[in-house]
C-alpha cells in the first residue's frame, strides 16, 4: 500500500514549539497591545508560529493571518505581508487539503521574499514548502532536486528539516538504506537543537522505515519513543500520522491488536482534523490490518475508500493545474520584467532624443534587438509549456488504464467472501493487493525496466486465469539477446492488449487458450507482440457480448505512444494482424536503455 510518511504541516516558515504559558502570555500581549504598527504585526506573527499547528482544526485561522496581512498592507511592512501569504498558503495546503491554492499563496509569499537579502531565511521556508507539494503529488525528483538545492543554500539554518525531507523522498521510492541515513542525519541535528518536536516526527518516520527494512525490534523502539515525546509535549499535529506509522510496525512485528488499536484511532483523527492526505494514508494501513486479521469484508470495503480518497488526492488533473500554475507564475514574472525592461528603454529613447540622433539610433537598435530576444524567451516559455503538459497529459492516460479490470476483480473478491470461500478470497485479494501496489509505484515513472514491467504482467495474467477459471495459459519469450535489466519501458503498455485478448478472445473460446507474450530487438526498436489463439476479431465485433468495436484501452495506449513519439522524435506504432485463429498486435518502441 501507497502511504505518506510525514506530517508536512509541521514544516513551517518559523519553527517555534513553547509552553501553553507562553503561548497564553503572547495571546494576552496581543489584546492588549494600543497601536497597530510593525511590533503588533510581529507579535501576532509568533504567536501565529507557535499556536496554529497545535490546534490546525480552528476555522479562524485564515481570518487571522488575513488579518495581519491587511495591517501589513497597511503599514508597507515586507515580512509581515510574505509570511502571511506564507501562512495562508499552509493552511490552504495542509489544513483544507487544497495545494493548488496553497501554491499560489506561496508564489505571493516568495514575490515578496525573493529579491531582499534580508529576508533570504524566509526564502528558503517557502521554496520549502514549495518542494513540499511536489513530494506530495509523488513528483519525487522534483522534490529532490528542490530539497538537495535547499541543502547546500548557506541561508538554510534548519539543515536538519531538509535531512529529514530528503528522507521522506527516499522513503516513498522504497529506498530504505538512503532514506534510513537521512533520517538519522536529520536526527543528529534535531537532537543537537534540541527541537522536541522535529525529534518526535523524524522517530516517527525512521521507525517505520528500520521495520520496512526489515529491523523490527529498532523501528519499535523508535516508534515508541516518538509516541512518548507526542505524549509528553502534547504534539497533536503530529499524532494522527504517528499513529498511522505505529500501525504499521506493530502489523511488521504481528501484534494485529496494537496495530487495530492505532489505525483505526489515526482514522478517527484524521477525519476530525479534516486532513484528507492523513485519512488517506490511515485507510491503507487499516485495509492492511484487516487483511492480516482474515477479515477480507472490512478490509475490501476499506481499501475501497482509499482507493477513491487516493485518486481524488493524486490524480493527474491536479499535477496538470499545479504544472500550469508554476510554468504561468515564471510566465508572468518574465512579462513583469519584460515591461520594466521596455520602460527603460523608452526612457533612454526619450533621453536619446534630447542627446542627438545618433543617440537615437543607438537606441531604437538597442530596442529592436531587445524585442527579438523576448520573443525567443516568449517561444521557449511556449515550448516549455507544451511539452510539460504532454508529459502530465501521458500521465492522466496511464490513470486512466484499468478501470473497469479494478472494478470486477473488487466484485470477483467480494463474491468469494460471500461465499465464505476465504481461502479463494485471501489469495486473490493478496495478488490483487501485488498488482496494486507495483502499478501504483510505477504509474507515476515515465518509464521503468522490462523486467519490472514482465513482473507486473505476470501478476496481472495470473489473476486474470484465477477470474476466468484457468481458459488460458500464457507464456512470456524474451530474445537471448535483451537485457531485461538495461531496458526501459513504458508501465503497463502491453496490458490493455492483453486484456482485449482475454476479454473478447480467449473468455469466449470453448477449448484451452493461450496468450504468448515476446520481447525482441530490431533496427534500433524493441519489439513487444501479444499472441492469441482466440475466436479473432471478426467474430468478438459480431458477438452480443462485445460491447463496442474498439477498445478503450487499446486507442489510449496508441495515443500513449503518439505522445511518446512527440516527446522523443521516434517512430514507434501499432500494427494488429488478424489470424486465421486469433490476433497478433505488435508494438513498437524506441530502444532504450537505462545506463
Amino acid at each position: 500500500m501507497k502511504m505518506f510518511l510525514t506530517t508536512f504541516f509541521l514544516m513551517i516558515t518559523i519553527y517555534c514549539f513553547s509552553q501553553n504559558a507562553m503561548i497564553d502570555s503572547l495571546e494576552n500581549v496581543i489584546k492588549n497591545y494600543k497601536s497597530k504598527d510593525t511590533a503588533y504585526v510581529n507579535l501576532r506573527i509568533k504567536y501565529v508560529a507557535r499556536k496554529m499547528f497545535l490546534t490546525p482544526t480552528d476555522t479562524t485561522w485564515t481570518s487571522y493571518n488575513n488579518k495581519t496581512l491587511n495591517i501589513s498592507r497597511q503599514l508597507n511592512y515586507p515580512k509581515g505581508i510574505g509570511i502571511s501569504y506564507n501562512n495562508l498558503g499552509i493552511i490552504q495546503h495542509y489544513f483544507l487539503s487544497d495545494p493548488l491554492q496553497g501554491l499560489e499563496y506561496y508564489q505571493k509569499s516568495y514575490d515578496v521574499f525573493e529579491n531582499e537579502p534580508k529576508f533570504q531565511k524566509y526564502v528558503v521556508a517557502v521554496l520549502t514548502n514549495i518542494g513540499l507539494i511536489n513530494l506530495e503529488q509523488q513528483e519525487y525528483d522534483k522534490a529532490l532536486k528542490s530539497f538537495k538545492t535547499l541543502l547546500n543554500n548557506p541561508e538554510n539554518k534548519s539543515k536538519y528539516n531538509t535531512l529529514f525531507y530528503i528522507g521522506n523522498v527516499y522513503g516513498e521510492q522504497k529506498k530504505l538504506d538512503s532514506s534510513m541515513y537521512y533520517y538519522q542525519k536529520a536526527l543528529v541535528g534535531a537532537e543537537q537543537n534540541n527541537r522536541h518536536i522535529y525529534i518526535a516526527n523524524i522517530k516517527t518516520n525512521l521507525g517505520l522505515i528500520q521495520a520496512r527494512a526489515g529491523f523490527l525490534n529498532e523501528g519499535l523502539t523508535t516508534i515508541n519513543a516518538s509516541l512518548d515525546l507526542i505524549e509528553k509535549y502534547n504534539i497533536e499535529g503530529l499524532r494522527v500520522a504517528a499513529y498511522t506509522n505505529v500501525a504499521e510496525v506493530y502489523l511488521q512485528n504481528n501484534d494485529i491488536e496494537k496495530a487495530e488499536y492505532y489505525a483505526t484511532n489515526s482514522l478517527k483523527l484524521s477525519k476530525s482534523l479534516n486532513n484528507l492526505s492523513t485519512e488517506n494514508s490511515a485507510l491503507a494501513t487499516l485495509a492492511n490490518v484487516y487483511t492480516k486479521k482474515q477479515d477480507y469484508k472490512n478490509a475490501l470495503t476499506t481499501y475501497q475508500k482509499h482507493i477513491v480518497l487516493r485518486d481524488s488526492l493524486i490524480n493527474a488533473d491536479r499535477k496538470l493545474d499545479i504544472s500550469r500554475k508554476e510554468i504561468q507564475y515564471e510566465a508572468d514574472k518574465d512579462r513583469a520584467i519584460s515591461q520594466v525592461e521596455i520602460e527603460r528603454q523608452k526612457s533612454i529613447k526619450n533621453a536619446s532624443i534630447i542627446g542627438g540622433s545618433g543617440l537615437i539610433l543607438a537606441s531604437i537598435f538597442s530596442f529592436v534587438l531587445y524585442r527579438r530576444k523576448q520573443d525567443a524567451i516568449s517561444k521557449s516559455k511556449e515550448a516549455e509549456f507544451n511539452a510539460k503538459v504532454s508529459d502530465t497529459e501521458l500521465k492522466a492516460l496511464r490513470s486512466q488504464m484499468n478501470p473497469h479490470f479494478i472494478f470486477n476483480s473488487l466484485n470477483s473478491i467480494g463474491d468469494y467472501i460471500l461465499k465464505n470461500d476465504t481461502e479463494s478470497a485471501s489469495d486473490y485479494l493478496g495478488k490483487f493487493a501485488k498488482l496494486m501496489r507495483l502499478t501504483l509505484e510505477n504509474s507515476e515513472k515515465k518509464e521503468i525496466l522490462l523486467s519490472e514491467d514482465i513482473s507486473l504482467l505476470r501478476t496481472y495474467m495470473d489473476i486474470e486465469r484465477k477470474r476466468f477459471n484457468h481458459k488460458f495459459d500464457y507464456v512470456i519469450e524474451i530474445e537471448a539477446d535483451l537485457d531485461s535489466e538495461n531496458i526501459l519501458v513504458p508501465p503497463m503498455i502491453l496490458q490493455p492488449f492483453i486484456e482485449n485478448s482475454i476479454i473478447h478472445g480467449l473468455s469466449q473460446k470453448e477449448k484451452l487458450g493461450l496468450v504468448k507474450i515476446s520481447f525482441k530487438a530490431e533496427k534500433n526498436m524493441l519489439i513487444c507482440s501479444v499472441d492469441d489463439n482466440g475466436i479473432g476479431r471478426k467474430k468478438s465485433i459480431s458477438s452480443k457480448n462485445h460491447p463496442e468495436s474498439k477498445s478503450m484501452g487499446m486507442a489510449i495506449t496508441k495515443s500513449r505512444i503518439e505522445i511518446i513519439n512527440k516527446l522523443k522524435n521516434t517512430n514507434g506504432n501499432v500494427e494488429i494482424t488478424d489470424k486465421t485463429e486469433g490476433t497478433r498486435i505488435d508494438v513498437s518502441l524506441p530502444m532504450q536503455l537505462a545506463f
